[in-house]
């Protein structure tokens, strides 16, 4: 098994009977981004998916994309495996069929990675952190909490992988240099800020 599929699994399983409950779903969550009022956030809710995350249709994950921001706790908790598994390209093959179907113009893709990243971009004991990471992912359990840091280590190694490729090498890329990439060093510093800030072990 490959880490990629190791950590696939991890967050099904992590993730396993989790229920939206009485948080906030996709479409509700885009009734508070567009700032509507409670009850055209009530009559968005009905089209929610509460049960199952596994149910949530793909083309979903595009229309709100942006409710990555607005989900309460339970919210975030009951999503984050479909924002994760779609970033690990798990629905490529149905993505692909939206597209070759024209059913994706307009909307925005999906941006787990870039979630949990912006951590970095705020100062511990801001309002605004407390509600973005500490509230947001209150009700995780330290198996889904490890399911991000992995995520993010994964995307880490895929970076290091790269550097020591035929292509790289033809690029004139030697594999030390990966440390002084961007995105490496961004990805290693939010992977730092989940492990501290949430004492993931």
């Amino acid at each position: 098994m490959t880490n990629k599929e190791r950590l696939i699994n991890d967050i099904y399983e992590a993730f396993k009977n989790v229920k939206l409950e009485d948080g906030i779903g996709l479409w509700e969550a885009q009734g508070h981004d567009d700032r509507l009022s409670k009850l055209e956030c009530k009559k968005l809710r009905a089209k929610d998916v509460k049960e199952d995350w596994n149910n949530i249709p793909l083309i979903h994950l595009y229309q709100c994309s942006s409710s990555l921001t607005f989900f309460d706790a339970k919210g975030m908790r009951f999503h984050t495996p479909m924002f994760l598994l779609y970033a690990l390209g798990v629905f490529q093959k149905e993505q692909e069929e939206l597209q070759k179907n024209g059913l994706l113009k307009g909307c925005s893709e999906p941006d787990m990675e870039n979630r949990l990243q912006t951590i970095t971009g705020y100062q511990l004991d801001t309002p605004e952190y407390k509600l973005l990471y500490i509230e947001s992912f209150s009700l995780f359990s330290g198996k889904q909490l490890k399911c991000i840091t992995q995520f993010l280590q994964y995307r880490i190694n895929e970076l290091v992988m790269y550097y020591k490729s035929d292509e790289a090498k033809e690029l004139g890329l030697l594999p030390e240099m990966v440390k002084y990439n961007s995105d490496y060093l961004q990805l290693q510093e939010a992977l730092n800020c989940w492990i501290h800030n949430f004492e993931i072990e």
